[in-house]
C-alpha cells in the first residue's frame, strides 16, 4: 500500500463519483478504478459499493476513510515540520553548561533571547561537568557545551573556542588579615585554601596550581568542594581562602568578602564546544546568541571588580 492509494480512495470516497474523483486527481478514470480495486484486494475487504449511477461507502469504507484522512494529514504535518526544521523555524537543540556558567551575565541573557527569537525550537538545558560535556558533544547527546577547558586532549572533530573571561577573585573571611584590600597570589603562600577538586572536570583546579607554581609555592589545600556556594560557606566558616571566578561574587554570605587579585594571569575563561560542520541549523543560531550576549552585557574581564565591602 502506498500513499497514492490512500489519496485515490479519499478522493473517490469524498466525491462518490469516479469521474469527478479522476478529474480532481488529474488522472484518467480507468487507472483510478484499477488502483481502488487493487487496494480492496490488498485489504481483503470491499470499501465501495457501485451501481451504474452511484457509488456508496461500505461500513469498512467509512471506517477506512477516517483512518486514511488522518494518515494523509499526519504526512502533510510531518512534511511541513521537516521543511520548517530545514529553514530553522522549528526543531531542537541540547545545550550543556557548567553550574558556574549560569552566574555570568551573558549566559542567562543568551538563553533568554534565543527562546524569544526561536519559540518553536525545543531548547534542552543540561548541567554537566566540563569533561562530561566534551564526551557528550563528541557522542552527539549534546549539540553545544559551555564549559571550563579541562586539562585533557580535545576529541577529534570538536571545536573549542574561548567565549567568556572573568577575573579570579579571592574569597576571604571578613576578619582575615588580607580582608579589605586587593591581593596577589604570592600573598596566599602560607594560607589554607579551599579548592575545586581535581576530578571536578573543570580547569580551575589546574589554573590555581599553575598560578601558585608561578608565584613560587605549592598551594596548601585543606578542603575540596564542587559548588561555588559551598566554597563560599566554607570560607565563612573559617576553613580557608578560595580563588573563584569573579561572577561568583553574586553569592553573598555574612562573614565573607571578595578581594580582587592583581596578577594579570589570574583570570578564568568559559569555552564553547561544538562539532565541526554540524548539520543542525540551531547550533549556529545558539552560538550566535552566546557570542552576541558578550556585546550586550559587560564581561570578558574588561574591568577587574573592586573588592566587596567588608561586613557583607
Amino acid at each position: 500500500m502506498e500513499l497514492r492509494h490512500l489519496r485515490y480512495f479519499v478522493a473517490v470516497a469524498e466525491e462518490l463519483n469516479f469521474t469527478r474523483a479522476a478529474q480532481r486527481l488529474h488522472i484518467a478514470q480507468p487507472p483510478l478504478s484499477i488502483q481502488i480495486q487493487a487496494l480492496e484486494e490488498e485489504l481483503k475487504v470491499r470499501l465501495l459499493e457501485r451501481d451504474k449511477r452511484r457509488v456508496f461507502l461500505t461500513q469498512a469504507g467509512r471506517h477506512f476513510l477516517e483512518r486514511a484522512r488522518g494518515i494523509l494529514q499526519e504526512v502533510e504535518t510531518a512534511k511541513g515540520e521537516a521543511q520548517s526544521a530545514a529553514s530553522g523555524e522549528v526543531g531542537s537543540i541540547a545545550l550543556g553548561y557548567t553550574a558556574s556558567s549560569m552566574l555570568s551575565p551573558a549566559m542567562p541573557a543568551a538563553i533568554l533571547r534565543f527562546r524569544k527569537l526561536h519559540a518553536r525550537v525545543v531548547l534542552t538545558l543540561k548541567e554537566m561537568t566540563s569533561l562530561d560535556q566534551l564526551d557528550a558533544v563528541h557522542g552527539h547527546s549534546l549539540d553545544v557545551a559551555v564549559l571550563r577547558r579541562p586539562n585533557v586532549e580535545i576529541p577529534t572533530g570538536l571545536i573549542v573556542e574561548e567565549w567568556y573571561q572573568s577575573p579570579l577573585m579571592a574569597v576571604v573571611p571578613r576578619d582575615h588579615r588580607l580582608s579589605g584590600k586587593p591581593l596577589r597570589i604570592a600573598d596566599l603562600r602560607d594560607e589554607p585554601l579551599v579548592m575545586y577538586p581535581r576530578n571536578a572536570g573543570i580547569g580551575l583546579y589546574w589554573k590555581v596550581q599553575d598560578l601558585c607554581a608561578k608565584a613560587g609555592f605549592r598551594p596548601r589545600m585543606v578542603q575540596e568542594a564542587r559548588e561555588a556556594s559551598t566554597i563560599a560557606g566554607l570560607v565563612a566558616a573559617g576553613v580557608g581562602i578560595a580563588l573563584v571566578p569573579g561572577d561568583t561574587r553574586c553569592i553573598q554570605l555574612d562573614g565573607v568578602v571578595y578581594q580582587s587579585v592583581l596578577d594579570k594571569e589570574a583570570v578564568s575563561s568559559l569555552y564553547l564546544a561544538h562539532r565541526e560542520a554540524d548539520p543542525n541549523p540551531y547550533v549556529d543560531l545558539i552560538l550566535k546568541e552566546l557570542r552576541a550576549a558578550l556585546r550586550r552585557k559587560p564581561g570578558r574581564g574588561a574591568k577587574r571588580p573592586e573588592a566587596s565591602p567588608p561586613g557583607r
